[in-house]
């Protein structure tokens, strides 16, 4: 999403993937003894596949979201 809103501040150089391969863990944590999945550097899987495109898309459509539920208020208060 970084790669589209401001391709500027990002590093590709620094993404590298970040998967934990504890079983059963859920959420993200940095706590090597946390309940939550262990995440080092803050991502949770493999940003070296990003691209600007992808982040378009995904926010393209997260956008169109919110505005479809704001609608839905917006509607629910006339009623």
């Amino acid at each position: 999403m970084m790669l589209f809103i401001a391709p500027d501040i990002v590093d590709m150089t620094k993404a590298v993937k970040d998967y934990d391969s504890r079983p059963g863990r859920k959420g993200l944590t940095r706590n090597p003894q946390g309940s939550g999945t262990l995440s080092p550097t803050g991502i949770w899987g493999d940003p070296t596949l990003a691209t600007r495109e992808k982040g378009q898309i995904i926010v393209e459509a997260t956008v169109q979201a919110i505005v479809a539920q704001v609608r839905d208020l917006i509607a629910l208060k006339r009623d």
